[in-house]
């Protein structure tokens, strides 16, 4: 039998917060962890640069997609893929965009509709879903189940004529709710993937929420805290807690459940930030101890922001000279710091990889 949006039980007003206390203090502590860690390097968009894109894969494989952070860097460093990983790739980068504008539009604006429509016309700009109403709240009912019959959905959201009414009802909610911010967040999530106001792309603008709803109450200097990898290693799971909040009206497990979200990730989010910080010191000093110029600072940053990258990079975005971003690969290479994975072609420029960094995004081993 198809369970259906739970209709008039939003927001919650029966929560346990005698079960939720420790949950709620142990997630509230690795969060201020993780973020005051971040507050005491003085560059951190060289830790976040590689998470950012870690989450954009791993939010989009959720979906079907099979890009890896490696394939996204080689794209956007100038790699040809098959139209079919191009198209994979595209989403990925999709989603970093679609992030990156809603972060630039709540420095002017609440999070409304307005920003969620405008985050989700770029989430589906010229990939798949571009022909279902990119930017638009639906405007007819949609369901969730393997089959294309409603009668046999698992779940059935909001009808379409009480859409509007549903996600003003969350908009209010998420400004002006006085509940801890992390149960707030919790519930808010929860209840945007259950109203499922797009026709496509909901589980990833869901997701996108949890870091610009915990930046803008303040528990993270920058919007990069992310779940999609908890989500997508816990899938079953998730799914089935956020179908009890419907079913059940088992907010509070599922408020249990999105806690240990957020502690976990924002530990393992921590533990990446050190290692990443700790292979910049090194990579820096190896580097500078070498070749004494203006512009290598900025030349390893390069390196962490994009791990992926053409040969001309330095030249084009720290201000190296030719011949100095040539040794500083040469030394590069030297150092087994990057590997060439594409040789210079014509007037395109060899494409090169930092493989550690990408150890350590991806938690993999590469050859």
């Amino acid at each position: 039998m198809s369970v259906k949006y739970h209709e008039g039980k939003f927001a919650p007003t029966q929560l346990d917060w005698e079960r939720l206390a420790i949950p709620l203090e142990r997630a509230s502590t690795a969060v201020s962890r993780y973020d005051s860690f971040l507050g005491i390097i003085p560059d951190s968009s060289i830790m976040l640069a590689p998470m950012l894109v870690q989450e954009a894969v791993a939010s989009s494989r959720m979906e079907g997609t099979h890009a890896t952070v490696g394939d996204v860097l080689a794209y956007e460093a100038g790699n040809e893929f098959d139209s079919a990983k191009n198209d994979d790739v595209l989403e990925v980068v999709n989603y970093r965009r679609a992030l990156h504008k809603s972060v630039e539009m709540l420095n002017d604006l609440p999070l409304s509709g307005r920003v969620l429509k405008s985050a989700h016309k770029i989430l589906l700009h010229n990939v798949r879903g571009s022909f279902k109403s990119p930017g638009q709240y639906r405007n007819d009912q949609n369901w969730i189940g393997r089959s294309n019959k409603i009668e046999e959905a698992r779940y059935i959201p909001i009808p379409p004529e009480k859409l509007e009414d549903a996600m003003a009802s969350w908009e209010r909610f998420v400004n002006e709710s006085s509940m801890p911010s992390l149960i707030k967040v919790s519930i808010a999530h929860a209840e945007f993937e259950s109203i499922h106001p797009f026709r496509d792309g909901n589980g990833r603008i869901g997701r996108m929420l949890v870091p610009l709803m915990l930046n803008l109450d303040g528990l993270i200097s920058h919007p990069c805290l992310y779940l999609s990898e908890f989500f997508e290693h816990r899938n079953s799971e998730y799914q089935d807690r956020l179908l009890a909040v419907s079913s059940d009206d088992l907010w509070t497990d599922w408020c249990v459940f999105f806690l240990s979200a957020i502690e976990t990730q924002a530990k393992e989010n921590d533990r990446k930030a050190h290692s990443i910080y700790d292979l910049y010191k090194d990579t820096l000093l190896r580097t500078m101890a070498k070749i004494k110029a203006d512009g290598v600072e900025e030349a390893v940053s390069c390196l962490f922001r994009q791990a992926v990258f053409p040969s001309n990079i330095f030249i084009n975005k720290a201000g190296l000279s030719e011949s100095t971003s040539r040794r500083l690969i040469k030394l590069l290479k030297d150092e087994e710091l990057v590997i060439e994975i594409r040789p210079h072609r014509g007037s395109s420029p060899a494409i090169l990889a930092f493989p550690r960094l990408l150890e350590i995004t991806e938690d993999v081993t590469l050859a």
